[in-house]
């Protein structure tokens, strides 16, 4: 007789409300019952940094917006958001948002054919995995850029270790390029079973590991798209 693999536990590694909305969302999907950890990887730090002036504001992430909003108000201002999230976090703090569909490129493509007057303003993080200010200045619109926060290395918890090493195979949402290279940088030698969904193509190549028994692209870079992957993933392994 086979005998059948634990439950899945869900290990969210995403730093702050991300990952207790998340959570939420997939037990209101999957079971409110199902076991989930909470272990972020990074934290955000914000830093000090010049502002220049700009008539509109671009965000491709919540981060963003806190903060350049903890500096300065919204006070009407367009902010081109990446999407529904991020929109809603630029509404919050006083931007008048337009919405993109979840992906800095395509959202840089939406700008480009809304031709806007005025300089942009590029708040962003350190690290970013498509230089959306670099992109615009190329196609002949003016992008300043202000850089806000970075992402700093948080060690994983004993439960996280735990999830990852156990019999029970460890669903993990990767969200960025950055987070799949930190999950990468903690894993340890000998892991249980991890089925991971990535949140793009570029999540995707940023880490390849050895570890991994079953990967899956969201078929849209969103929270939905997440959890349609995770689906993906449960209905492989149950399958098989």
């Amino acid at each position: 007789m086979v005998q059948e693999l634990a439950r899945p536990i869900l290990l969210v590694t995403r730093p702050g409300a991300g990952a207790e909305r998340f959570a939420a969302r997939f037990r209101e999907r999957f079971g409110a019952d199902w076991p989930i950890v909470l272990s972020p990887l990074m934290r955000i730090r914000q830093i000090e940094a010049d502002i220049p002036s700009a008539d509109a504001v671009i965000f491709t992430s919540q981060h963003a917006v806190a903060a350049l909003a903890a500096r300065e108000q919204g006070a009407g201002r367009v902010a081109y958001c990446v999407g529904q999230r991020t929109a809603q976090a630029a509404r919050a703090a006083g931007f008048v948002p337009v919405t993109g569909p979840g992906d800095a490129q395509a959202l840089g493509e939406l700008i480009v054919a809304e031709k806007p007057q005025g300089a942009l303003l590029f708040a962003r993080g350190e690290e970013v995995a498509f230089d959306l200010g670099n992109w615009l200045s190329s196609a002949g619109i003016e992008t300043k850029k202000a850089i806000l926060y970075r992402q700093e290395p948080l060690p994983p918890s004993n439960a996280a270790m735990t999830a990852l090493t156990g019999d029970a195979p460890c669903l993990i949402p990767l969200f960025s390029p950055n987070a799949a290279r930190r999950l990468c940088e903690i894993l340890p030698p000998k892991t249980g079973p991890l089925w991971v969904a990535m949140m793009s193509e570029a999540v995707a190549n940023a880490c390849k590991n050895p570890s991994f028994t079953a990967m899956q692209v969201a078929p849209r870079p969103d929270l939905e798209g997440m959890l349609d992957a995770l689906a993906a993933l449960l209905r492989a392994q149950k399958a098989g």
